[in-house]
């Protein structure tokens, strides 16, 4: 429902005259449809109602891998999955895409890494920047949560990247949790099991 609103106020924006204004507007704009958008994927990462079907990891991280490059960030891949996973590919794939985004952002350039085992399939996500207090950790989970360094609209995001992905790796049994690296940055992992069953 506000999607059309806000088609309309770019219309009405393009009218202004001063053009120093009508670049703030559209800039505000822009933070109000990426908060909308934003909103409407993770009311969607609580829907569990989406089929699993086996994926091979290793190209799935790859092409995540490659994406990111031609985006101009630095993201290196460790490791190899050893067999395909039963899951949602583009759940999956959202939920790594948001921790790399948020690695970038905070810490220039990111590591992942692939841990494989007969039980659980393990992602970590290692970032290089200054990490996180240990008091916040946990918080940036939480809807709409914004770290103090990241209190800028242009480049914070809407704080709901990480509550994202937690809920759509929650859809495969699977955890996300943050540390601090002990030679610095910040540590995502992401953790799945390999049998879970959807009930």
């Amino acid at each position: 429902d506000l999607q059309t609103p806000i088609t309309r106020l770019r219309l009405r924006a393009e009218l202004i005259d001063d053009e120093t204004l009508q670049t703030r507007v559209q800039a505000d704009l822009d933070a109000m449809q990426a908060l909308v958008r934003e909103g409407l994927d993770y009311a969607r990462s609580l829907d569990p109602s989406h089929t699993h079907s086996l994926t091979d990891i290793n190209q799935l991280i790859d092409a995540l891998a490659a994406d990111a490059q031609d985006m101009g960030w630095a993201v290196q891949v460790h490791g190899r999955a050893q067999t395909p996973l039963s899951c949602q590919p583009a759940a999956l794939r959202r939920a790594l895409w948001n921790l790399v985004e948020n690695g970038i952002k905070f810490g220039e350039r990111v590591d992942i890494g692939i841990t494989d085992s007969a039980d659980h399939i393990t992602f970590t996500v290692r970032d290089h920047g200054p990490g996180l207090p240990a008091d916040e950790l946990e918080k940036v989970f939480e809807p709409f949560y914004r770290t103090e360094q990241s209190r800028n609209r242009e480049t914070g995001g809407t704080g709901l990247g990480l509550a994202i992905a937690r809920n759509l790796v929650a859809r495969h049994g699977g955890s996300v949790n943050l540390a601090n690296a002990p030679d610095g940055g910040l540590l995502a992992t992401l953790d799945l099991p390999r049998q879970y069953r959807v009930s």
